[in-house]
């Protein structure tokens, strides 16, 4: 039975009347969702297999110096093929700047694309997926499943380089996506964020997987940046992971992530009551 996707909005946005400070939250939203629903991805080079993208944002964040950002997945056949993020920062009073970073999820590399960040997006590999040392034999039930990859998940720790020293960054413990099918490979599986302290702009997402192998059911990770940061990846205190500073290549890049300036946006300000005379 396929499983329920689930977000964390609720834990990751500010209260429902606050404001971005530049542009009201709504029309700032509105601006991701518009960016996001504009985009085509296609799993397969003939573009006959296009990807779905899910309706809404699984995680809405906010972060310091007006910073905000939505974060999307596309999907084929149920299962997370692209992860995006629509953000934004204040450009003068009236208007923001807007950048887009992706990352792929699948196993295998998708169809090339030409972003409006004139890049042109053909990541040469899938994501690799890599056996948990350690972990426990997957529950048979659902809950019994969510239940372990939340303890498989604090067994990871990740850190992030900034100007200001090393960030050790914090696990946010609701998953942004649930996903899998027991009749399929991928039997269960989910994304979960780890956050900067400056807000919850995720700078990490890991990916734990149950996947059906020749030896049974078993865990498997993998790690996305988001971040233009250099990061590093620790399970149960052993160094599993790392990536240096980002810098986006000359087009095309073939890498995973890729993250661009796209464009700058006039707001709608914030509505005032009107002053006393």
């Amino acid at each position: 039975m396929p499983l329920l996707v689930l977000a964390t909005c609720l834990l990751a946005q500010p209260p429902a009347n606050a404001d971005t400070g530049t542009g009201s939250l709504e029309s700032v939203r509105a601006e991701y969702q518009d960016d996001a629903d504009k985009y085509a991805f296609f799993a397969d080079a003939q573009h006959k297999q296009p990807l779905k993208l899910i309706a809404k944002p699984v995680m809405r964040w906010s972060s310091l110096k007006d910073y905000s950002g939505d974060v999307f997945v596309w999907t084929k056949d149920g299962l997370p093929t692209v992860v995006g993020c629509m953000l934004s920062g204040p450009n003068g009073q009236r208007a923001r700047n807007m950048s887009h970073e992706f990352h792929l999820v699948a196993d295998e590399p998708m169809a090339a694309i030409d972003l409006p960040s004139r890049q042109r997006w053909q990541p040469a590999d899938g994501l690799k997926r890599t056996p948990v040392e350690d972990a426990p034999v997957p529950a048979m039930s659902a809950a019994g499943r969510l239940t372990q990859m939340r303890q498989i998940s604090r067994a990871f720790t990740v850190r992030m380089e900034a100007v200001n020293g090393m960030w050790e960054l914090r696990l946010l413990p609701q998953p942004l996506l649930r996903y899998g099918d027991e009749s399929t490979e991928v039997i269960d599986g989910a994304l979960f964020a780890h956050v900067w302290t400056t807000g919850t702009d995720p700078e990490f997402i890991l990916l734990l997987e149950c996947r059906k192998t020749e030896k049974g059911p078993a865990w498997h990770f993998a790690p996305m940046q988001f971040t233009n940061r250099p990061l590093r990846l620790e399970h149960n205190g052993r160094e599993v992971w790392s990536i240096d500073a980002h810098k986006e290549p000359a087009s095309p890049t073939t890498l995973l992530y890729t993250t661009g300036f796209v464009r700058t946006f006039p707001i709608t300000l914030p509505a005032t009551t009107t002053p006393t005379p």
